[in-house]
Order: C-alpha cells, then structure tokens, then sequence
C-alpha cells in the first residue's frame, strides 16, 4: 500500500475505524483497518495492539478472508510481544505448514517466554535446517542459545552470521556484548558500535547532533567542541558517566571544549561529579563540532581494562540526605539498631529482560522476616505489594512518594541504608556508583556489565553478585542474600 499524506491517512483511518467498530462489520473492513493502522502506527505499542485487534476480529469473522491475514496477525503479536496470541497464531500456522520459518521462529520465541530453552531451539534448528544460510534464523538461534549461557557456542553461530551479512549490526551488537562479558573490550567496544546503526533507536539529541556535526571518532579536540550525549537506559548512563572526568582531562591537554547533553531524573547527580570546564547542557544551546554517544567513551578513551574503575564517583545532595536521614529515622524509632535495606525486586516491565531479572513476590518473601531488620521499597509504583507484606506483618516500608527529585532523592535515601539489595536495574548502578555495600541479585545471563561466574565485578567496588544457578531459580540466590544480611545484623549485636 503506497503511503498517504498525513491527513489523507488520518480520514481514511477515522472512516476505516468506524466501519471495523460496526455491529455489522465485515472481515474485510477489520483487515484493511487493521493494516493501514499497522502502516501509520510506527512504534505506537497502543496503535499496534489496536491494529491486532481488528486482525483477530477479522480472523474471528472469516479466516480465509486474506491469505496473509495469519501472517500479519503472528508478526504483529510478536511485535507487541502477546505471547500468548503468538503461540496460537503459529501453532495454526504450522499446522497447514510444518515448513513456514517465518512462523517457526515466532513460536521460538513465544515458547522462549516460558524459559522451554529446549522447544525454542528445536524450533529454530528446524527453521535453520528449512533456510539454509539464512541470517535471521541462525542469529535467531545464536540468541537462544546465549539465554542457555553458552556463550561461545551463541559466538560462533553470531560469526557465522556476520559471514553471511558482514554490515549486520544486530548481530555485531549481539557479539560486543558477548566479547565485552568476557573482557574482551578492545573488540567489544569496537563491535558495540553497531548500536550506532539502529536508525529506528536514534534519540531526539541523537538526530539533532547528526544533523549538525560529525561524529566523533577520536579525533584531536584542538579548538574543537564535542557533545556528549546520554543514550540508552539509565542504568547505562550511570555506568558510562564515570569517563567523562577523564574525557574532560584529554580536552583540556589538547585545547578542545566537552559538554555533556542531558536532561532527566539524573541531571543534578551527574552535575556535582562533573568538572567545571565539563558543563552540561539540557538542551542544545552550543553548536558543536564533533558528537558522540557517552557508551562510546570507553573506546575513544582506550579503556581496555575494568581494573581501577571501582571506586564511588558519585555522591548524594548532603540536603537530601538530611532530609531522608529524618524520615528514615521516623520509621526506624520504634525499632533502632535495626538493620536498614533497600529493596527492589522488579523493573520496568517494558524492559525486555524484565521478567527474566525480576523476582516474583513470592519467591521473595523468604528474605524479608529476618529479625532486626527494616526493609525499604526503592521502585515506585509498588506500594500495593509493600501493603501487602506488611498485612503479614513483615518490616517492608514505601516512602517512594516522597521521591520528588529525581535519582537525587534515591540517592539520599541509599546513603541512609547499610545495604541495597536489587535486581539488575538503574538502583544497582546508582548504588554502586555511590559506594553503597549492595547485594545484586542478576538472573542467569545477565547483563554483561556483571561478566560470567565470579561474585565480585571490577566496575563497583561495593556491589557483591549473586547469581541464579539455573534460569528461573531464585531460592538459592534469595537464601544467600539472607545469609549475608544475617551475617550483618549478627556483627551488629
């Protein structure tokens, strides 16, 4: 279908709409609906559910009404990530072709969500063996079998990949990681670079900078001006932003200006840490020579060794703290020389790891009735849980609405806490930044920040790793971390 000029687009859209919503609607008006909203909707994770809507309606009303009606509504399933709509999609896909890899590879990952590692890679060994050489079902494949953590098995098929499709960013970026786990950075660096590529991911600063200055690829910064800017989540940007002091050493030694481009909850932590000479900006006011993303810097800056990053680099508001120190301790009167935790158990659930790195309510319960403790909820939004656990009379507190600030007010109530213990989330990073002891808890291919097998990563020097010994098993990290926190209010006594 050619594209249509936006108001053209809209009207049909509007008209489309009201036929696919009638009473007596037929299966064609749900698909044309459905797939002119599918081709305006770009990232719109609500106008893509929205579109799947009318496909299924459609489906329901004649099934053969378009041969590629099953198709569209599988691909639009996995998009918007309806497991459980994908799986009957393609169940009913491969029923009339046990050959479709398209509908192959779908099913893979829908069944992948239920951690069935050995399903989904049967699925993707068929669909490899159905497209010899092609790349999308072997990297498809490399993927699931990185979440069974072999890792140089997952490497060698990504190779074979990038024989295949030398340009293939997706799978170079799936490799940086993997060399980048194993400290490897020289290349991982290099390789993570390919994130560059991904045009549909570019930020608003992103755009704006390529569209008025190079990228900068470590050229002098001689009478030159460089922005910076925060990419990714913000877990990646409080890992990153520790490099720009050294950045800001290399400017100054050869004449050239640093700004670092940023606006968001992180925007006051990040400006105590910086040097004057390294100002950041909210909006892009210089117009600069040279741009690059902050998880570059590793590699313009050579950085080839974790070892000697470790030490804290951030710091909370002294006010904030004070602030918090006095709430905490009105929650803590009754009960003083308790142990103080900070908890976080669950993330963004648009996070596509979410539900890998989070820690079901109930498999968390066995850590929070250890005596002469007070636990501290650090995620919003998760007050109705803290509600609960305190019906069962466990310490557990949510003063995340005092959170008016941004990280800074996190970061005061960390300084205020003897440990943090949390999954693999922004509150980890900010911990480890801060110096705060921490008890990460990270799923069994975790990021890899966090590397392979060892408890200790060179990144923070206060963070501990625990680490699930199989995908899904959460009783022998939470029984550690108990273990541990026992220990301290042991010492206390």
């Amino acid at each position: 279908m050619a594209d249509l000029n936006p108001g053209l687009a809209n009207s049909q859209l509007a008209t489309l709409r009201v036929r696919a919503a009638a009473p007596q609607a037929c299966a064609g008006d749900c698909f044309a609906f459905g797939c002119l909203l599918l081709q305006h909707a770009g990232r719109d994770k609500a106008r893509q559910r929205e579109a799947l809507a009318a496909l299924v309606r459609a489906y329901q009303l004649d099934p053969s009404c378009e041969p590629t009606l099953l198709h569209t509504i599988a691909q639009t399933a996995f998009v918007v990530r309806d497991w459980a709509l994908l799986d009957s999609a393609t169940g009913l896909l491969l029923s009339h072709h046990a050959e479709d890899a398209n509908a192959l590879i779908w099913r893979a990952a829908a069944v992948q969500q239920r951690d069935d590692f050995a399903t989904a890679e049967r699925l993707l060994r068929e669909a490899v063996r159905v497209v010899p050489g092609n790349p999308v079902a072997l990297h498809k494949l490399a993927l699931c079998i990185k979440e069974q953590a072999r890792f140089a098995e997952a490497e060698a098929l990504l190779r074979q990949v990038l024989a295949m499709s030398p340009n293939n960013a997706h799978a170079l970026f799936d490799l940086s990681e993997l060399e980048i786990r194993t400290g490897r950075f020289a290349d991982g660096w290099a390789h993570y670079e390919s994130r560059i590529a991904f045009a549909d991911d570019l930020n608003n600063a992103q755009r704006a900078l390529a569209a008025i200055s190079a990228h900068w690829h470590g050229e002098s910064l001689a009478g030159k001006t460089l922005v910076v800017y925060g990419e990714q989540g913000n877990g990646d940007c409080l890992w990153a932003v520790r490099f720009l002091p050294l950045l800001a050493v290399r400017a100054r030694r050869e004449g050239g200006r640093v700004i670092f481009g940023h606006d968001g909850p992180l925007r006051h932590l990040f400006e105590r840490m910086l040097p004057a000479d390294l100002p950041l900006e909210t909006s892009l006011e210089t117009r600069p020579d040279f741009h690059c993303g902050l998880m570059s810097l590793p590699l313009r800056l050579g950085i080839v060794d974790a070892a000697g990053w470790g030490a804290p680099y951030l710091s909370a508001d002294p006010a904030h703290v004070q602030t918090w120190r006095e709430r905490v301790d009105e929650h803590t009167a009754a009960t003083r020389g308790h142990l103080k935790v900070g908890l976080v158990w669950n993330g963004n659930p648009e996070h596509i790891r979410d539900t890998r790195r989070s820690v079901p309510v109930g498999q968390l319960e066995p850590l929070l009735d250890v005596a002469s403790v007070s636990y501290f909820a650090l995620s919003p939004g998760r007050g109705e849980t803290v509600v609960q656990w305190r019906a069962k009379g466990l310490d557990v507190v949510d003063m995340t609405h005092h959170f008016q600030s941004g990280f800074d007010d996190v970061a005061a109530l960390l300084a205020n806490l003897d440990l943090v213990v949390t999954i693999d989330s922004g509150p980890a990073h900010l911990a480890g930044a801060l110096g705060v002891p921490t008890c990460l808890m990270i799923d069994h291919v975790s990021a890899w920040f966090w590397g392979d097998e060892s408890p200790l990563t060179a990144w923070y020097d206060s963070i501990e790793l625990v680490r699930q010994p199989r995908v899904g098993d959460w009783a022998p990290v939470v029984a550690k971390v108990r273990e541990r926190i026992e220990a301290m209010t042991r010492r206390r006594r």
